[in-house]
C-alpha cells in the first residue's frame, strides 16, 4: 500500500470525467458506474414510499440498494454479499464495539465494506432522513460528471471549528498535518471506489481514532484525495456551488439556523408536506417520521 501523507487539495474545482493528452483534444472516457446506499436503522412504510420516490426520479442514473442496519452493531442487510465488517475493517470495528457502536460515530464500518463491494466507481450514500425539496435528479445531475473522491458537506479545517465536540475523541499519525484536519457532516456523501478502499486500509494504521466525520474527510485530505463540499458556504465548496444545495451554520452546536442541520427534526417528509419546507430545491435533514431522535453527546 503506497500511502500519501500531503498532498491533500482543499478548496479543489470541480473535476470532469474526461482525459486531456499534450496536444490533443479532450477526449471522453466511458461514463462512471454510479451506485447508491439508502441507510437507515428502522423501517416503516413511509421511509420505504421515501426510498421509492428516491429511485424513481433518479433509477436511470444511480443504481440504488436499500441498506437496513438495525440496532447499534455494523450488521448491514442489503440485496448483495459483502466482506464482513469485522474482516474488511478489523481495527476500526475493534475501536467501534469498545465506543458505542455504530451510533457514536462509526458508520464507516458498516458502510464502507458495502461500497467496496458494489460495482461501481462512485457511490452516494444517503441517510434515510435526508430529502429534497425538489426533484432528486436536479440534485445529482450536477455531480454527473464530476469525478472527486468525496462529497460531502460542512467540511470545515480544525482552526474553523475547534468547539467540535467529538475533537475530543480524534487522533491520527504525527506525519499528518494540523492543516489537513477536518471535520464534515455526513448525511448525504458519495465516495469514490479507490477511495473508499484505501480509507478501510489506512483505518488499520496505528494513530487513526475518532468520529467517521472526522476520519472520513481527513484521511483523503490527507492522502492527496480530492475532496470538495455538495454546497452550502464552507472552504472547499467550489464557487459555481457556493449558497447553493443547502444552508447551515456550522459554528452552532446543532448547525442552526439552516435547512441541513442536526437537530431539531422535522416529522414528515417533503412528498408528504411540500409546505413545511421553506426553501425549494434544497436538502433537509434530519426528517424523522414517526422515528425518535438520538439524545445529544452527555
Amino acid at each position: 500500500m503506497s500511502w500519501r501523507d500531503s498532498g491533500g487539495v482543499r478548496g479543489s474545482r470541480a473535476t470532469d470525467l474526461q482525459t486531456e493528452e499534450p496536444g490533443q483534444a479532450m477526449k471522453p472516457v466511458p461514463p462512471a458506474k454510479v451506485a447508491g446506499l439508502f441507510v437507515c436503522h428502522v423501517r416503516s412504510e413511509r421511509i420505504e414510499r421515501h426510498f421509492r420516490r428516491l429511485v424513481d426520479q433518479t433509477g436511470h442514473m444511480i443504481d440504488w440498494h436499500f441498506m437496513f442496519n438495525p440496532g447499534n452493531r455494523a450488521e448491514p442487510q442489503v440485496d448483495f454479499a459483502y466482506r464482513p465488517p469485522d474482516s474488511c475493517m478489523p481495527a476500526r470495528y475493534r475501536e467501534m464495539a469498545a465506543h458505542g457502536g455504530v451510533q457514536r460515530g462509526y458508520l464507516d464500518v458498516a458502510i464502507i465494506p458495502c461500497v467496496l463491494s458494489l460495482d461501481a466507481d462512485f457511490v452516494w450514500v444517503i441517510e434515510y432522513d435526508v430529502d429534497y425539496s425538489g426533484d432528486w435528479a436536479q440534485l445529482f445531475d450536477q455531480f454527473s460528471r464530476n469525478a472527486s473522491d468525496l462529497l460531502t458537506t460542512t467540511i470545515q479545517p480544525l482552526a474553523a471549528s475547534r468547539n467540535w465536540y467529538y475533537w475530543q475523541s480524534a487522533a491520527m499519525p504525527a506525519s499528518v498535518s494540523p492543516d489537513l484536519v477536518h471535520r464534515a457532516f455526513h448525511p448525504i456523501m458519495r465516495l469514490s471506489r479507490h477511495f473508499a478502499r484505501t480509507y478501510g486500509l489506512i483505518m488499520s494504521v496505528a494513530g487513526w481514532r475518532g468520529h467517521y466525520e472526522f476520519t472520513l474527510p481527513t484521511v483523503a485530505l490527507a492522502g492527496g484525495f480530492t475532496v470538495e463540499d455538495i454546497g452550502g458556504q464552507g472552504p472547499l465548496c467550489p464557487p459555481a456551488r457556493r449558497g447553493t444545495n443547502y444552508e447551515n451554520t456550522p459554528q452552532d452546536e446543532c448547525l442552526r439556523p439552516g435547512t441541513l442541520i442536526w437537530r431539531p427534526s422535522c416529522p414528515r417528509y417533503f412528498a408528504e408536506d411540500p409546505s413545511g419546507f421553506s426553501r425549494s430545491n434544497m436538502i433537509h435533514h434530519p426528517v424523522k417520521p414517526d422515528v425518535a431522535d438520538w439524545d445529544m453527546p452527555a
